[in-house]
């Protein structure tokens, strides 16, 4: 799961706010909502972000791995019957 979490840490040290985003930067509301709830965002969107606050991948987003161990037990039991 991708999560924004680094993002918003960024936005609070430089002191922006939503409406700055969406008035002073030109982002969409719906990128915003899509940042807020840790929504699927395309990587130009992501590339955009990193261009305008200049900044790596790593102040947007990172990755929390899934529990995939367990769901490939289950799979691997249910090949088995």
């Amino acid at each position: 799961m991708m999560i924004y979490e680094p993002f918003w840490k960024m936005m609070d040290e430089r002191r922006i706010s939503t409406y700055s985003l969406e008035v002073d930067y030109g982002f969409n509301k719906a990128v915003i909502h899509r940042l807020k709830h840790n929504k699927n965002m395309n990587l130009s969107s992501i590339d955009y972000i990193c261009d305008i606050f200049c900044c790596p991948v790593e102040d947007v987003v990172v990755h929390i791995r899934n529990d995939c161990g367990a769901d490939e037990d289950s799979r691997l039991k249910a090949e088995e019957r």
